[in-house]
């Protein structure tokens, strides 16, 4: 009898054990298989962590669209992270765009921050959403009792239908309740040239947004009109890149607004320009090189002109050009003519924390010019506020690539940092740990100057413990301070992984034709066997191999019922002449993983075929794929058409999935090659008499 025949035979079983009673929950068909297991039971199941299908025996019910949500926009999204802001109540908040699709009625939308799924953390948003909404633009507020981390965090939203989660999508977010801190580069003083003064505006976390200055006496204002809007300015005009001061007494006043809408305090300072009869000299400072430093790393130099010979002294900011003494004298030369020059600036003697500066050159009249500067003694180690997801944290969503770091101060911008990505399985003395390669597409960026967001690049494996190790030599203070590491020199991020949630659409099997009991072929008109049913619950619209644009190297076949893209050959072997070629590598269910995500660094970090979040199949990806389209088909359970080449032989090839057996995490799901039979296997072996090999997806996770 052939496979599709015992398949027949039990759902004509099934199907009469269903007229009379409904309380039937399993068929199990015990065939002898005569196919290299050694084993005389056969089992046809759905593993309990992967959705089961709605019409297990192919009755021809419907299979409803599913339910999702996207992040498309909103006011408070910049450059790929969400920000709070204030509000005009004096609150914080944020504006969110979303995109649904297939929402049924009695769908609610839950947002939250940091807790993937929003059924731990209280809830910023809890609303039911009308049926068939497409989209949906919030205002959401923030309490001021809400636990928030200043710095990152992540925004996570989900959709729940009948108690469970049907959909969740999460986002980098940043808060920050702290002003603007502001500073002059010319501090108050009478001078005997015009004074151009430019400002130094800090703010670590959401980073300087506004700045407004008055000249008249009055205090600068800006108001927010309209939540989440631009503040508009109320008195004051927008500071240039440098104000010019001249002949007079003037008194400038400053405030600044960051991204979230905090307003500091006025600044001001007093400038009494008296300009005499014959010109001064102009000196102007052109940059300085490790203004902040931990005294025991490169040299403090600073670039300056001036357009006069003469001598100059570099002095503390608080003394005058005009009585200059050897005490108060930190280094002093000749210069002989107008020119640039770089001066190394001894800092021995300087205290912790910033040193006020001033460099004056003094011409053969005895006029002087000046300029000031400052220089930042730094011998504190750096820490980390906050992480993203934080340490030790559990049920961490599987798609969230990015990880968010938040230190204590500015660090250096730093984006070769190349972490290392360890997972451990198991339990009890069976634990295995084994790192998992990332693809070199993995890359950081520091959103402010203390906050940094690393993505992977790569989507974890599900009911895993994740341990992230970043070299902390890549992670220093502007003065060159590293984190403190472990035993190693790494600082280690650790988490645990999630289920995944993923729902597909059920295929049908394309089985032709119906059997009796004893594998002889019948009419199926009544059977209620799947060959009476066409396109049930979903037909299977899958492609031929094919090539998208500008990747002309990398062959994909696309079904468009799932809306996933395979990579049509097997990892290991070739696409040539039309088909797949050459010996599929047999690999390690870690090594799976890795190879998979490699994809994502191909063509210089596009990913292969042009295309991002390659990776190993889960079980509900696989079961999308799964056809038996002939009574000979045993051993081809994918559409010949769309596979060419695609290994199936007597040698009961098996075939990875991603998906985690929850109750012991030391194995995963395999596919057979033979009749799509499903099994479990140790993670760590990659032949036990049956290779085991690795096909890859991407999209519609």
């Amino acid at each position: 009898m052939d496979l599709n025949a015992k398949h027949s035979a039990i759902n004509l079983v099934s199907k009469s054990f269903l007229t009379v009673s409904f309380s039937l929950l399993f068929c199990i068909s015990c065939l002898n298989d005569s196919f290299g297991d050694g084993v005389k039971m056969k089992f046809l199941f759905f593993p309990s962590s992967i959705q089961s299908p709605s019409d297990i025996f192919g009755l021809g019910n419907s299979n409803p669209a599913q339910s999702a949500l996207s992040v498309s926009g909103g006011k408070s999204l910049y450059n790929g992270s969400f920000y709070a802001s204030k509000v005009t109540s004096g609150n914080f908040g944020f504006n969110v765009l979303l995109s649904f699709s297939n929402i049924p009625s009695g769908t609610s939308l839950r947002i939250c921050l940091n807790d993937p799924g929003c059924t731990v953390q209280a809830l910023l948003y809890d609303s039911i959403l009308t049926s068939g909404i497409a989209n949906l633009d919030l205002n959401v507020a923030i309490p001021n009792t809400y636990p928030v981390n200043v710095g990152g965090n992540t925004l996570n939203f989900a959709l729940f239908k009948d108690g469970q989660v049907v959909s969740q999508k999460s986002a980098s977010f940043i808060y920050d309740s702290t002003a603007p801190t502001l500073s002059f580069s010319v501090s108050s003083g009478s001078f005997t040239v015009q004074q151009d003064i430019s400002m130094t505006c800090v703010d670590a976390v959401s980073g300087c947004m506004d700045l407004i200055y008055t000249i008249d006496g009055q205090t600068p204002g800006l108001s927010l009109l309209s939540d989440f809007d631009p503040l508009q300015i109320v008195l004051g005009n927008i500071f240039p890149t440098t104000l010019s001061v001249g002949n007079g007494t003037t008194t400038v006043q400053v405030i600044a607004s960051d991204r979230a809408g905090n307003i500091s305090a006025p600044v001001s300072a007093t400038y009494t320009i008296t300009i005499p009869s014959s010109s001064a000299p102009t000196v102007s400072l052109n940059s300085i090189t490790n203004g902040t430093t931990n005294g025991s790393g490169s040299a403090t130099s600073v670039n300056w002109t001036s357009d006069t010979a003469g001598n100059y002294f570099v002095v503390p900011n608080t003394t005058s050009c005009s009585s200059i003494t050897p005490g108060v004298t930190i280094v002093s030369g000749t210069l002989g003519a107008a020119g640039t020059q770089d001066l190394t600036i001894p800092t021995g003697s300087f205290s912790e924390g910033a040193n006020s500066l001033k460099l004056c050159l003094l011409d053969s009249s005895n006029q002087s010019g000046s300029f000031g500067f400052n220089v930042t003694i730094d011998t504190v180690i750096p820490s980390l506020v906050s992480t993203s997801p934080s340490g030790s944290a559990v049920d961490i969503d599987v798609f969230n690539r990015e990880l968010i770091l938040t230190f204590s101060e500015n660090m250096q911008p730093n984006t070769n940092l190349s972490p290392h990505v360890w997972i451990t399985y198991g339990s009890g003395g069976s634990l295995t740990t084994v790192e998992i390669t990332l693809p070199a597409s993995a890359t950081a960026t520091w959103v402010s100057a203390n906050v940094l967001k690393f993505d992977l690049d790569m989507i974890l494996p599900e009911y895993t413990s994740i341990q992230v190790k970043f070299p902390v030599a890549g992670l220093k203070d502007v003065a060159g301070n590293s984190i403190t590491g472990d035993g190693f020199g790494n600082f280690n991020l650790s988490y645990t992984t999630g289920g995944a949630v993923s729902l597909k659409a059920i295929i049908d099997t394309n089985q032709p034709g119906c059997f009796d009991s004893v594998g002889s072929g019948i009419s199926c008109t009544g059977t209620g066997q799947d060959g009476a049913f066409t396109a049930t619950p979903t037909a299977q619209v899958i492609g031929t191999p094919t090539t998208l644009g500008g990747y002309a190297s990398d062959t994909v076949t696309v079904d468009s019922t799932s809306g996933l893209t395979w990579k049509t050959c097997v990892q290991g072997m070739t696409w040539a002449s039309g088909s797949c070629s050459g010996t599929p590598t047999e690999m390690t269910w870690p090594d799976a993983l890795s190879s998979c995500a490699n994809l994502n660094e191909k063509n210089s970090g596009q990913g292969y075929a042009g295309l991002k979040n390659w990776r190993l199949a889960s079980m509900d990806d696989i079961h999308t794929l799964i056809t038996f389209p002939s009574g000979t088909s045993g051993y081809t359970i994918v559409a010949p058409a769309s596979f060419p080449g695609f290994p199936s032989s007597a040698l009961n090839q098996r075939f990875w999935s991603s998906t985690t057996i929850r109750s012991s995490n030391l194995n995963a799901y395999v596919i057979r090659n033979f009749g799509a039979r499903a099994f479990t296997h140790s993670k760590n072996s990659a032949n036990d008499g049956f290779p085991y090999l690795t096909i890859c997806v991407s999209g519609n996770p």
